[in-house]
């Protein structure tokens, strides 16, 4: 008998023996799931935007033979109703802000998100993957993505503009109680991350492709003449990293080329930057300018001929000395480089010519158009009544 109890009594301490393991290793698991969901929560931030995106490209990609294989199109849009209508475009969507709301759409014009924005004077700017979407004059902006708000600020001083960069991060100019204007730059999350003023009035920025600097144009007045002082800096140093000497002009735009020299568009002359800011090229107008555009390599220039109906274009190409001129017989409404290609938008037609000024596609417009953008091998136009979409050849 006592060999039975003492066998009763093995027996339950290994089955207590078990239960207890199987308690610990449930806890375990437990705490590691608790431990592993706090380390995304706290590290969200880092790695969200890039998940997004991927899953985006992904959607994309899936999507894109339905797209080309749907029929039925939302286009034209009717907005001779809306207010603050303006239109963007991204890699992989268009976007059109009108009355108090950021939408974006795909090919066919059907809506992917509509974000609420109730912003007194809107301005949108684009990159790639990201949209933003300010109150100029105001002190509210927005980023979004085809998807998704990235992040919404409120601040305290009025905004005077802000552009996007490639990998996210905005540039965003405030006139402050101190200064006329101040830049201030958010990463890709929102959060502050630098912040410089030399107490002139910053006319433009322009953020380099990996994030981790900007060129700024800011202006002064001596003597009666308007000024540009060009400077490169680094969002990690509080040196400045190059300066220019005065540039008797008023810059209107900046922009970075492939090898981080910069274009200075001015209101009376053209300027290519070596990345020290020196002048290594520039081009003096002879006729007053109607419009511009600067993206990587590729600078384009519209001008009007007084007395004549004629106007003229002139494109720029960083690294070479030659400028190509085309002559139009009508009014070129707007110019645009998207991709080293050039796209003039005229009274009835829309071409798209290469570096050196050949015409490589035309395509005829039923309609008079103010501005337009470039989304998948077709072209997205506004005017004051309509938005239409119209495929280039």
């Amino acid at each position: 008998m006592a060999s039975i109890n003492a066998y009763e009594t093995d027996i339950k301490k290994l089955r207590r023996s078990r239960r207890s393991r199987r308690f610990i290793r449930r806890l375990l698991t437990i705490l590691a799931v608790l431990a592993v969901a706090l380390l995304i929560y706290l590290t969200h931030d880092s790695w969200l935007p890039y998940f997004e995106n991927i899953l985006e490209e992904g959607y994309e990609s899936a999507t894109s033979t339905t797209l080309e294989e749907e029929e039925e199109s939302n286009f034209p849009f009717d907005v001779s109703s809306r207010s603050n209508v303006s239109i963007g475009a991204m890699r992989d969507c268009w976007v059109m802000f009108s009355d108090t709301s950021i939408t974006t759409y795909d090919l066919t014009g059907a809506t992917i998100q509509s974000v609420y924005a109730p912003y007194g004077t809107p301005t949108v700017e684009t990159s790639s993957s990201r949209a933003l979407v300010y109150d100029m004059g105001g002190y509210s902006l927005m980023v979004i993505s085809r998807r998704n708000e990235i992040f919404e600020k409120k601040l305290e001083d009025q905004i005077l503009f802000a552009t996007i960069g490639e990998k996210g991060n905005i540039a965003v100019i405030t006139s402050t109680d101190k200064y006329a204007s101040y830049l201030t730059i958010y990463d890709k999350n929102g959060t502050e991350i630098f912040h410089w003023a030399d107490g002139n009035y910053i006319m433009a920025v322009a953020l380099n492709d990996d994030g981790s600097g900007c060129a700024v144009a800011s202006l002064y007045a001596s003597g009666g003449i308007l000024k540009t002082l060009v400077y490169v800096l680094d969002f990690s140093s509080t040196e400045i990293q190059a300066k220019s000497s005065a540039i008797e002009t008023l810059t209107l735009d900046i922009e970075f080329t492939d090898d981080e020299e910069i274009w200075l568009v001015g209101n009376d002359a053209v300027y290519l930057l070596n990345g020290d800011c020196t002048v290594a090229y520039s081009y003096d107008y002879t006729y007053d300018i109607s419009g511009f555009s600067a993206k990587d390599d590729v600078c384009a220039i519209s001008f009007e001929k007084p007395g004549s109906d004629e106007y003229l274009v002139a494109i720029f190409e960083a690294g070479l000395d030659e400028t190509a001129e085309i002559i139009y017989n009508e009014e070129v409404k707007c110019v645009l480089v998207d991709d080293g290609e050039v796209y003039i938008n005229t009274s009835s037609k829309l071409d798209k010519l290469n570096t050196s000024g050949e015409v490589e596609s035309e395509t005829d417009l039923s309609a008079e158009y103010t501005s337009f953008v470039i989304y998948s091998d077709n072209a997205i136009l506004l005017n004051y009544r309509t938005v239409v979409k119209a495929a280039l050849g």
